[in-house]
């Protein structure tokens, strides 16, 4: 491992300023994936920039008119037993179940989990499907993003130079709303070789006026099955309309094959898994 230099910022923009200022830098938030990558000689930083005392960054608010608030610092852990995510948005806390074992969610952060990019990583589908946007920081500068815009490639995301995810913010859902985010692995909280997250929101009427759908592992990319808004929303959701959203979700994926699946099994699975994360959010929506 090479030698590096460590920093331990008093703010925000203080770590902005000094990120700007050496390129070869890196944020240690959790460190569960800086680690790995450490030790294995993928990067050799010039600086760790410790943020995890950085005031403001770990913290998790609901407000009535805006959502909901998570700070780019929050552990797993902290989503997973959060009331506030659990009254407001239960998916967050059901992705969260789903990730590794309790040692790393008790170290991994949800800022983390996303800048890191990870194709198969199973909060951004979660995020997808509840229409979030991420906060990015940089000196003297904010600029709010929706989270399906944030990934560019495997690994790849459009934070610049000086830039900080601080926040993730989640517009409120309608009352009558659910979730589902399901997890296709090979053993229990292993990478997810499919991960699909659907949320329907209801008016008293039962249309639906609020649609979902985010879609993870099957491309080089997070996808946002963005079709589903426009097939569900305004009408009483049938099974044809499930299907129809499915073999679009199913057509969007462009999946490599590897030691974990084919890309044939799952181009496949994409479909089996919406069908049943559309129909077990449509049953907790409608309290069947």
């Amino acid at each position: 491992m090479r030698y590096f230099e460590y920093f331990e910022p008093k703010s925000v923009g203080e770590a902005c300023q000094f990120l700007n200022e050496h390129e070869e830098a890196k944020i240690l938030g959790g460190g569960v994936s800086l680690v790995v990558l450490l030790k294995n000689g993928l990067i050799t930083p010039s600086h760790l920039v410790n943020i995890k005392t950085i005031p403001g960054l770990a913290r998790i608010e609901w407000d009535d008119r805006e959502g909901l608030t998570i700070g780019g610092l929050n552990h797993h852990r902290d989503i997973l037993l959060s009331p506030l995510i659990q009254r407001h948005c239960p998916i967050l806390a059901e992705a969260a179940s789903k990730i590794a074992t309790p040692p790393i969610r008790n170290l991994g952060t949800i800022g983390g989990n996303v800048a890191h990019a990870e194709p198969s990583a199973d909060f951004p589908p979660a995020l997808i499907a509840l229409n979030a946007s991420l906060m990015l920081t940089s000196p003297g500068r904010e600029r709010k993003v929706p989270i399906e815009e944030f990934f560019t490639d495997y690994y790849e995301n459009i934070l610049g130079q000086g830039e900080i995810l601080t926040r993730i913010d989640v517009p409120p859902l309608p009352p009558r709303s659910a979730g589902t985010y399901i997890k296709l692995d090979k053993i229990t909280n292993s990478i997810a070789i499919v991960g699909v997250a659907s949320v329907i929101g209801f008016d008293e009427k039962g249309i639906c006026i609020y649609a979902g759908v985010g879609l993870g592992g099957v491309a080089s990319t997070p996808l946002n099955v963005k079709g589903a808004k426009d097939i569900l929303v305004g009408e009483k959701i049938t099974e044809t309309h499930i299907d129809k959203i499915a073999k679009e979700a199913q057509a969007m994926a462009n999946p490599i094959t590897n030691v974990h699946a084919s890309a044939e099994y799952r181009k496949e699975m994409v479909y089996v898994l919406t069908r049943r994360a559309l129909q077990g959010s449509l049953d907790k929506a409608l309290g069947r």
